[in-house]
């Protein structure tokens, strides 16, 4: 169980990968950053409340850079004329083994932490715009 997020006080990004752990202590200014993992979390191998900020709410996603993807359908356009469409098959099924392929991991709303080789809780649900609204409101 690993969890990535940036330090509050320096925002520098950081790398937990011993959990559960009582305290954290940040690479660049060696502040200590409390991470807080409930026992019953710890337990069920789930996130319900962020170890960095407490905030209870989470999303979750494919551990896949979306740029990547991006390119990689850009890529199947640019060369569809040539090869007859073709190329965009051939990107559509990259898109769907990676989706079934690759890990999902959960994040946070408000301080995006990312949580690797954690069990998906059942709550949490795929990104809304509207959630992300009311904590980048929350944030400023």
């Amino acid at each position: 169980m690993t969890v990535e997020f940036l330090c509050p006080h320096c925002r520098a990004e950081n790398k937990a990968e011993s959990l559960p752990a009582e305290s954290f202590v940040c690479k660049q200014c060696r502040q200590p950053v409390p991470l807080f993992l409930p026992e019953a979390s710890a337990r069920a191998q789930q996130v319900e409340r962020c170890l960095v900020c407490g905030n209870e709410g989470f999303y979750l996603q494919k551990d896949f850079n979306p740029r990547l993807g991006i390119l990689i359908f850009a890529i199947g356009v640019i060369f569809s004329y040539h090869t007859k469409f073709l190329s965009l098959v051939i990107a559509t099924l990259i898109d769907f083994i990676l989706y079934y392929v690759l890990a999902t991991v959960t994040i946070c709303y408000q301080c995006r932490a990312i949580y690797r080789d954690f069990k998906e809780n059942p709550q949490h649900r795929g990104f809304d715009h509207l959630t992300a609204l009311k904590y980048s409101k929350t944030a400023t």
